[in-house]
């Protein structure tokens, strides 16, 4: 008896172990047993780097969480914006997660995940500037290229007005340097900014909420994108998205 018993758990070990790996490999990624994301890392709370260079932020903490659901590995990719966004359509990676705006332009490209975050866009500036957006088209603008708040500040004011910039650290040194008046970002990350540089302050502004979602190179990996729909709406509804963008907003 003591035999068979063993022998029906070592079977059940087996059985559940196929399983689970049967379950990781219907996924399409680009690795198997991998989900490798673009991002660029200086775009906090969302995503930065520590003092290791690890990347960090809420949505590497978000992915990681869903890759242990799914028995994928999360590994980000750091890269600029405007390439992180082209990068699933190339099929260098499974996905663009880096604080991505949804929008319909995007989704000729881009499959994306439920929302789990929503923004809206500020003026970072240098205090007692004053820069609202009754003044912001008299202002030079910083952005980040490809970003919305490029998008605007182009749409709105013209590229006369706009300095686009690789990343959000070189706008803020052109901020900081006065080779800008303000810079056009999202509310969460404008405010982390003026946490860590003295002297700036946050003006908002009157653009319409943005919702962040995760983007997957279009069609190709369905199953991918449905079992990550169903993880990040459970995640939202027990509370555990809303805890992690909390922590890294402390």
């Amino acid at each position: 008896m003591k035999k068979l018993i063993a022998s029906l758990l070592a079977l059940c070990m087996v059985l559940g172990l196929a399983s689970a790996f049967a379950e990781t490999k219907e996924y399409n990624t680009v690795e198997p047993g991998k989900f490798i994301y673009a991002t660029s890392p200086d775009f906090l709370p969302f995503e930065g780097r520590d003092d290791q260079d690890n990347v960090i932020g809420i949505e590497p903490d978000l992915v990681a969480l869903i890759c242990e659901k799914l028995g994928l590995t999360a590994e980000a990719y750091p890269i600029d914006f405007d390439s992180a966004l082209a990068a699933p359509a190339a099929g260098t990676v499974d996905a663009v997660v880096s604080g991505v705006t949804i929008r319909e332009d995007r989704k000729a490209v881009l499959d994306f995940t439920i929302p789990y975050a929503t923004i809206t866009q500020a003026i970072a500036q240098k205090a007692g500037s004053g820069i609202t957006m009754d003044n912001l088209g008299e202002k030079t603008i910083g952005v980040q290229n490809g970003t919305t708040g490029h998008i605007y500040a182009v749409d709105d004011f013209g590229e006369d007005h706009v300095v686009a910039y690789s990343t959000y650290a070189l706008a803020f040194q052109a901020l900081q340097n006065g080779q800008v008046d303000c810079v056009l970002l999202d509310d969460l990350v404008a405010n982390d900014f003026a946490k860590k540089i003295a002297g700036l302050e946050v003006a908002p502004t009157t653009y319409e909420p943005e919702n962040f979602g995760f983007g997957f190179a279009k069609g190709k990996a369905p199953e991918l994108l449905a079992a990550f729909n169903e993880t990040l709406q459970a995640l939202i509804d027990d509370g555990t998205v809303e805890g992690i963008m909390l922590k890294w907003q402390e």
